[in-house]
């Protein structure tokens, strides 16, 4: 079952677009071969809603992450030997041709004989590493999709030209010539089985490493419905991030929060999205726990942009997000939303107005899990009679008249503005003031 999402909450995330050098998908991308990170982000780029297909792939994560031992992994030979499967001669079934390539090249070596005798012996090799530690592998509480990838490289092996490299005496110029006749003709297929289980088997190990190197945790799906409970998010870009904690369910499937600017709002939802995002690849999450439901879609809204070529203003643009959101929820069903700021692209009764409107709708479904931030607390003295609605502010220490941000996310609605407070401690008015006394 297909996971929705859309390239406005890629960009939201930074799933892939970097910023200052950093995406989120950077912070996995560290497999040693071509192929293993073309795996990574195939992987990484098409998030499950199947719930058993996450589970193993998360046993199989953790299992080669435990491992004591692994292959070797050699880019640089595994890329020659892609650009040797790449040459267009096939050699032919036929004794006489090889022998006339085979001294052809002895006498007079060009770069494709070159190429083929490296690569064949580099493959050979390979064939080999991967036999031994497919046999290493205990035989007993082995994870689905290993014992599936056993299963199928003992195939593989036991097919006749993989037989004779394995039964093959000695490494020569002329047993090099008769292998590539197995490997580019009768076992062409059987070779790309080899390398696709190594750099599968190089990626899900590289994402276990990278869970223990950062601290990341594998995310537990549970039966119910609508559940999403984090202890200690935290942002994966912050040198010194803050964590705290998620809890949206069944019956309280809004979040709705409040806060003054720099408070940590934002930051906070976009941690959110990306551990959603990472569950459901079945990758670690930048947190101590998480449990969560399986969900169809994640779509957010914190960095919208107008879309000035088409002459639609800001607040347009705000409604059609929503509307095409909405319409999502109806289409797939059970999917995680994020709205930062709803409606700042209006005056503020126009703000209220709509922002009421639509977050109240959005706590009387019963489908989805939202998360909602506002400047506008009016709102959310409105909407406590909903029951699904759950308050939540980051707080700010304004004991010394200075405000000092905590980044912590409590319980209720925020009743500090510090608007007037910035605007005054950059001397915004001060300067106004002075030009007006002072105009030339």
């Amino acid at each position: 079952m297909e996971f929705k999402t859309d390239e406005q909450t890629l960009n939201d995330l930074e799933l892939f677009a970097a910023r200052e050098g950093k995406s989120v998908f950077s912070y996995f991308d560290y497999a040693r071969s071509d192929g293993g990170r073309a795996y990574m982000k195939k992987l990484f780029e098409n998030p499950l809603a199947d719930a058993e297909r996450i589970r193993e792939r998360v046993e199989a994560i953790v299992y080669l992450q435990r491992l004591p031992f692994f292959l070797e992994i050699r880019r640089d030979e595994l890329s020659f030997i892609e650009i040797y499967l790449q040459q267009k001669e096939v050699p032919k079934r036929d004794v006489l041709h090889l022998m006339k390539r085979a001294v052809a090249g002895w006498v007079n070596p060009d770069n494709d004989h070159y190429v083929r005798q490296r690569a064949v012996s580099y493959l050979g090799r390979l064939i080999h590493e991967l036999a031994v530690f497919m046999d290493d592998v205990p035989a007993v509480r082995v994870p689905k999709i290993m014992r599936e990838l056993k299963e199928q490289v003992a195939k593989v092996l036991s097919r006749p030209g993989m037989r004779y490299l394995a039964n093959r005496k000695k490494d020569t110029f002329w047993s090099r010539e008769k292998l590539d006749l197995y490997f580019r003709g009768k076992e062409a297929d059987a070779v790309r089985t080899v390398l696709d289980t190594l750099y599968m088997l190089e990626a899900l190990r590289t994402i276990g490493q990278v869970a223990l190197e950062h601290g990341f945790v594998f995310p537990v799906f549970v039966e119910e419905r609508r559940k999403i409970e984090i202890e200690g998010l935290f942002h994966l870009f912050l040198p010194d991030p803050v964590r705290n904690d998620v809890r949206v369910d069944d019956k309280h499937h809004l979040c709705f929060l409040t806060g003054p600017n720099m408070a940590g709002k934002s930051t906070y939802m976009k941690a959110f999205g990306v551990a959603v995002y990472l569950a459901h690849c079945g990758f670690p999450v930048p947190a101590r726990r998480m449990e969560v439901s399986v969900f169809r879609g994640l779509f957010t809204t914190i960095n919208l942009s107008d879309n000035l070529s088409l002459g639609y203003s800001h607040y347009y643009n705000e409604v059609a997000r929503v509307k095409y959101v909405v319409e999502r929820v109806r289409e797939v069903g059970d999917v995680v939303v994020v709205f930062d700021e709803l409606f700042r692209g209006t005056n503020v009764k126009d703000a209220y107005d709509a922002s009421f409107a639509v977050v109240d709708g959005l706590a009387r479904l019963k489908q989805g899990v939202f998360v909602i931030s506002s400047h506008i607390v009016e709102v959310a003295e409105a909407l406590k009679r909903e029951s699904s609605v759950d308050f939540r502010f980051f707080e700010i220490n304004m004991e010394t008249g200075e405000p000092r941000y905590t980044y912590r996310l409590r319980e209720g609605v925020s009743d500090e503005r510090i608007g007037m407070y910035i605007l005054r401690k950059e001397r915004v008015v001060a300067l106004i003031e002075e030009l007006t006394r002072n105009p030339s």
